[in-house]
């Protein structure tokens, strides 16, 4: 297992702290909350039809994957591109 971070970033006016994470090949990122919302283990994953999407580890929190795994995806993208 190799990780990175933490790193911040702000979302919604909260403070998330991210760690990225490669298991068995898999990157996750945990995400915990400035506010009393429980952390969240979130990768990318592909339906088998190139659709790739956010999910949660474990499943069951998809609304939170949904919202919060485009805004690591934008600072990546953002990181990038500077």
């Amino acid at each position: 297992m190799t990780t990175a971070g933490p790193y911040t970033i702000a979302y919604d006016g909260y403070v998330l702290t991210v760690r990225e994470a490669y298991i068995k090949g898999r990157r996750i990122f945990n995400v915990q909350f400035s506010i009393r919302i429980k952390p969240i283990n979130l990768t990318v994953v592909d339906n088998g039809k190139g659709f790739k999407f956010w999910t949660s580890i474990p499943e069951g929190r998809q609304a939170i994957a949904d919202e919060i795994g485009p805004v690591i995806g934008r600072y990546y993208h953002d990181k990038k591109n500077k």
